[in-house]
């Protein structure tokens, strides 16, 4: 009994050590593949921006207008979600990220904070976060 339990035992072993190798997709890493992928189909694409905007309970602030403009004054404006969210895709990689200026409005409200995130290697995206309060005479919705 022992001896055909040994033979079993190894094959059992042997087909889930072989069924555990890493998944490929095409032959290949699957992560590796899509990086690579990614990088060709945004080739030109700078650097993201990203952040949020909240009152000063930090609460996020829905349909604030976010404008980035670049030096030589083009600009993208996008608006914040129901949670104070935005999102801008980045410019070509011609236009040096640092020097895009971020600024945050909504009516009712006034700027009271936007705070900038150093980036720590140079494609990352930029997270820029704006705090604001609500004007004279006016509750925070």
């Amino acid at each position: 009994m022992t001896a055909k339990f040994i033979p079993i035992t190894a094959l059992t072993l042997g087909l889930s050590l072989g069924a555990s190798v890493p998944a490929f997709a095409n032959g290949g890493d699957f992560f590796e593949e899509l990086a690579a992928t990614w990088g060709a189909a945004n080739a030109d694409e700078g650097v993201p921006f990203f952040g949020f905007a909240k009152d000063h309970r930090g609460k996020g602030i829905a349909g604030v207008a976010i404008q980035a403009t670049t030096a030589s004054g083009s600009s993208f404006v996008v608006t914040t979600d129901n949670n104070g969210r935005y999102r801008i895709p980045g410019f070509s990689k011609s236009v040096n990220a640092k020097l895009v200026q971020v600024n945050c409005a909504k009516t009712g409200y006034k700027l009271v904070t936007r705070d900038r995130r150093v980036m720590r290697t140079p494609n990352m995206p930029i997270e820029i976060n704006c705090v604001f309060a609500p004007e004279a005479g006016r509750p925070i919705s």
